[in-house]
């Protein structure tokens, strides 16, 4: 997806397409990008988004952890860790030992 699509898809309110496009930013585009977006959206009332937010913030702390902020990933991802959705904990409790893998591995390199 371009960014003007991938854009466009997190401004539709529609959470597949937000999910989608946040998957494919994370292949495509610039780590503390998607972690803006990723951000931007975790309050999302779509549920299929947040889950999309949170299986995307453990990922993008991984690969991107030097060009991105992992004490907000971190908030971002505790907070999604409390979600009414079970899906949205699951993928946030997922995601929360991929951030925290990511700070200790940006400590020791």
């Amino acid at each position: 997806m371009t960014r003007a699509e991938l854009e466009e898809a997190f401004g539709s309110g529609n959470g597949d397409k937000i999910r989608d496009a946040l998957i494919s930013a994370f292949y495509s585009e610039k780590g503390e990008w998607v972690q803006g977006w990723c951000l931007k959206l975790t309050d999302h009332p779509d549920p299929v988004a947040r889950y999309g937010v949170a299986v995307v913030l453990g990922s993008n702390a991984i690969v991107h952890r030097d060009e991105v902020d992992l004490v907000k990933c971190l908030e971002a991802v505790e907070k999604l860790g409390g979600d009414l959705e079970e899906r949205v904990r699951a993928a946030a409790k997922d995601s929360l030992g991929d951030v925290l893998h990511a700070i200790k591995l940006r400590g020791t390199s």
